[in-house]
């Protein structure tokens, strides 16, 4: 491993005993609820949420104009179970710009982050292209003085794709290393000629020399489809668990639908998994399974496209819980799934 990526695990390491192995999710099924309902015509999917014990936080994927597929990232802001905002925060660059087109699947932590002379204190990381197509992404950063902005943006991306004929790399999700600092571990899919998970250690202290470790694949053994057979890694949210020093994420399931049955895009369930910190670091060891969201727990055909809530640093929310915010859609001829996208969420209990 480079340096930056040895200090990553090193650092992640000082947070005490593990519990056994064998810990999982019960789902609560009462605490299955409805987040956030887009009005008819809009779209919300790919949250980033954040609790810090007044406000409950959430970027996502969001249109901006009547039934117009073209994403800008929303905030809604939610107090005592109301949504008090919902608004674009983050829009496509101009003509000629990396992110000119689409601006999606955000990713929100807390730091010490240097740019053009000032000290931002939050960073999104996000997915842009410059096609109207799920092609060309690419991995940019903007910077914030407040989680609910204005955002600045960094002019390049961080985690490049050349080509246009592919889908390239996005669903950035980070977590910071060390509290009140410019380091994070920056998880990202990378689809190609196939589709892979990584991650990369940032160093965004100081933008004018900001660093990056090489990046890292993460293992897909251990993690299973709704079939029950082998899965891979895409469309997933981490958050670090410091007492168990574990990674959990909240993953699609695979396979997908057959292309002729609506909608063939998204999957009917999503899994949580987790995995030893320092094996997810190095690139090797075993996801655990804990749970899955599907029909049986939720009722809905369609459950996809989801993140977990978290701190500010990107750690679980709560040490004996974990608590998951997914898209729900509709299934058949007359599904109109997209415009029928809207969150909710459930909570189980950690063993």
């Amino acid at each position: 491993m480079t340096t930056l990526a040895v200090a990553a695990a090193a650092v992640l390491a000082l947070g005490g005993a593990a519990t056994p192995a064998g810990a999982d999710v019960r789902w609560d099924p009462e605490s299955l609820h409805l987040v956030y309902d887009p009005p008819a015509g809009f779209y919300s999917y790919a949250p980033s949420v954040v609790d810090d014990g007044v406000t409950t936080w959430i970027w996502t994927c969001h249109n901006d104009e009547f039934r117009r597929i073209k994403d800008h990232i929303y905030l809604t802001e939610i107090v005592d179970g109301e949504v008090v905002s919902s608004r674009s925060v983050l829009q496509a660059g101009p003509a000629g710009a990396w992110d000119s087109f689409h601006v999606c699947d955000p990713s929100v932590v807390r730091g010490r982050f240097g740019y053009a002379g000032h000290t931002y204190g939050y960073a999104m990381f996000y997915l842009g292209n410059d096609v109207d197509a799920s092609a060309h992404n690419q991995v940019g950063v903007a910077f914030a003085d407040h989680p609910a902005g204005p955002w600045v943006k960094y002019p390049d991306p961080l985690v490049t794709f050349d080509r246009v004929d592919q889908w390239g790399v996005g669903q950035p999700s980070a977590v910071s290393l060390v509290p009140g600092t410019g380091r994070v571990v920056l998880f990202y899919t990378r689809g190609d000629t196939s589709t892979r998970a990584y991650h990369q250690v940032l160093d965004l202290s100081r933008m004018e020399r900001w660093r990056t470790s090489d990046p890292v694949l993460l293992p897909t053994t251990g993690l299973t489809g709704h079939d029950g057979g082998p899965d891979w890694l895409n469309g997933y949210d981490v958050a670090y668990d410091r007492g168990r020093q574990r990674f959990y994420v909240v993953r699609e399931q695979h396979p997908y639908p057959p292309e002729g049955e609506n909608p063939w895009w998204i999957g009917p369930s999503v899994q949580v998994a987790s995995i030893d910190v320092d094996d997810a670091l190095r690139g090797r060891g075993s996801w655990r399974v804990e749970a899955n969201v599907d029909a049986a727990l939720t009722g809905f055909p369609r459950n996809h496209n989801a993140g977990l809530r978290r701190t500010w640093d990107g750690r679980l929310a709560e040490a004996r819980s974990v608590e998951v915010v997914f898209t729900d859609s509709c299934s058949g001829p007359a599904c109109d799934s997209l415009f029928e996208y809207d969150l909710w969420s459930v909570t189980g209990s950690l063993r």
